[in-house]
């Protein structure tokens, strides 16, 4: 279980920096409350999250976006001055500004690739009850075969590209979560991560 997480002000090299993975909720969208719904099997904490992204810079992220079917550089002031938007970010372990601007280049390199539909739709169906227990009963295996069916290498979803972009750092490769494959991750998985991640702190 994660400690409880507090709203605090956004402040560039303080509560986020170059290489931190940001987590946001809409909890007015139906976007984000499906996306949530269909990941709620990996829900361990009271927080919920339904997409990710990449701080590359102040105000500057990139993010793979259905809304703009590609991988995109956007402000973060979209989100932070959303008053019903939630926002978190976490803190890679071990974070260094060599190793965050690493980050931030590996996701830069797949601007504007396109968006991988085919691979929502596969975690819609992984995430839905009988999808859910389909794959229980068989250890991950109808999991592992439809996103191979479904994913294109040359196409991302937000914890995708995150996830790809930590996992290529060789101080994370194959570790916590990142011993699955990239396209098999869901925001909700990505963020709890205890072993990528450094501890939550509220300063």
């Amino acid at each position: 279980m994660l400690a409880e997480f507090k709203s605090i002000p956004p402040v560039f090299h303080k509560t986020h920096d170059i290489g931190y993975i940001g987590f946001t909720y809409f909890k007015e969208s139906f976007v984000s409350q499906g996306i949530a719904y269909f990941t709620r099997w990996s829900k361990l904490s009271d927080i919920t999250v339904s997409h990710a992204l990449i701080v590359t810079g102040d105000n500057q992220c990139i993010e793979a976006l259905g809304e703009k079917d590609c991988v995109t550089i956007s402000p973060l002031t979209k989100y932070f001055d959303n008053q019903k938007c939630s926002i978190f970010f976490r803190k890679p372990r071990g974070w260094t500004e060599d190793i965050g601007r690493r980050v931030a280049e590996t996701a830069l390199t797949q601007k504007d690739c396109k968006y991988d539909y085919n691979l929502i739709a596969a975690d819609f169906v992984r995430g839905s009850f009988i999808g859910h227990l389909i794959d229980e009963c068989f250890n991950g295996k109808p999991e592992d075969i439809l996103t191979k069916l479904l994913n294109n290498d040359k196409r991302w979803i937000c914890s995708e590209l995150a996830a790809y972009a930590l996992d290529e750092q060789p101080e994370y490769h194959d570790k916590g979560i990142l011993n699955k494959e990239a396209d098999t991750i869901t925001p909700q998985e990505l963020f709890e991560d205890g072993t990528i991640f450094e501890p939550w702190t509220a300063s």
